[in-house]
């Protein structure tokens, strides 16, 4: 799990910080452009919110892992 992933998951927890919390709502509100430029600075935030959306049982080992 990596640092995106980690504060992916804080998110939907409710636990992370306001700074984190306001970056996901950008995200996942973004359009592709916008997401394109979030991508060069939060790679692996917008990478996991990515895989999120699309790959199956993505949310389910997220959350097993940060369990460990």
């Amino acid at each position: 799990m990596n640092d995106g992933e980690k504060r992916l998951v804080e998110f939907h927890k409710g636990i992370s910080g306001s700074f984190f919390s306001f970056l996901f709502n950008a995200i996942f509100k973004a359009d592709s452009e916008n997401m394109a430029k979030l991508k060069l600075a939060f790679p692996q935030e917008v990478e996991a919110v990515r895989r999120f959306r699309s790959e199956d049982n993505y949310w389910q080992t997220l959350e097993q892992e940060y369990m460990l």
